[in-house]
């Protein structure tokens, strides 16, 4: 493995890790396919051979995920997220400005059938699922039209974030799936101030996640910071 494909871990807890996720790489993919799970287990193949990832990113969303190494820190783990015990941030570059701000978005949400995308619902569809989302405006460039905001969801609803802000109008930056401010010249415009662009990415980034160890029960807080999206603001 290069150093270019090694994956950063942010926090090494012994029986889990909490890792760094590029943009563009799957979280998982079939066997013999690049991913981050696939990367970890040769990159950790002498450490463990048991490694479980209890919860996803999409794939052109870059940040931290967290890794069991351990089936029974994977159950702990993955009953933390299913009782919203676990607190995520993410930060986002999103097209205009958001005014007035809601501090809460609330809505009811579906998978589209046999499509890889989500959208509003009836409340009394019964396929909907509540999805629940904190917002915090972080600040506003005049000059390119565009919000840098953090967002804090309460609940994990698929493309949860990038449904609730195209739904608002104001789509995540370079997000193709859910608005027209996603189209590949969008996708150039926002990496703009950018170190290296890449065009398998949107502007949303998971900033940090707080957890219960799964040991010793303590609250733990891992951070990764997101500079590039603070630039292009």
């Amino acid at each position: 493995m290069t150093s270019e494909s090694a994956i950063k871990v942010l926090w090494d807890g012994e029986s889990m890790l909490a890792v760094e996720k590029p943009a563009g790489l799957s979280t998982q993919s079939p066997p013999g396919a690049d991913s981050l799970e696939s990367r970890l287990r040769t990159q950790f193949s002498d450490r463990s051979d048991y490694f479980a990832v209890v919860h996803r990113l999409d794939r052109p969303v870059s940040g931290v995920v967290l890794i069991a190494l351990r089936k029974r820190v994977a159950k702990l783990l993955s009953e933390q997220f299913a009782t919203r015990k676990v607190d995520k941030q993410y930060l986002a570059v999103v097209a205009g400005k958001i005014e007035p701000v809601e501090p809460l978005w609330t809505d009811y949400l579906r998978k589209v059938p046999d499509q890889p995308r989500a959208e509003r619902a009836a409340e009394n569809d019964p396929e909907a699922k509540f999805a629940e989302t904190r917002v915090e405006v972080v600040r506003y460039c005049r000059e390119r039209d565009r919000t840098l905001v953090r967002l804090f969801p309460h609940t994990g609803r698929m493309h949860q974030l990038r449904i609730q802000s195209a739904l608002r109008g104001h789509p995540i930056l370079g997000d193709s799936l859910y608005g027209e401010n996603g189209s590949e010249n969008a996708v150039a415009g926002a990496s703009a101030g950018l170190q290296s662009t890449n065009q398998t990415r949107i502007m949303l980034h998971a900033e940090s996640i707080t957890f219960h160890h799964p040991k010793s029960g303590v609250r733990v807080t891992v951070g990764c910071p997101a500079d590039e999206l603070q630039q292009i603001v």
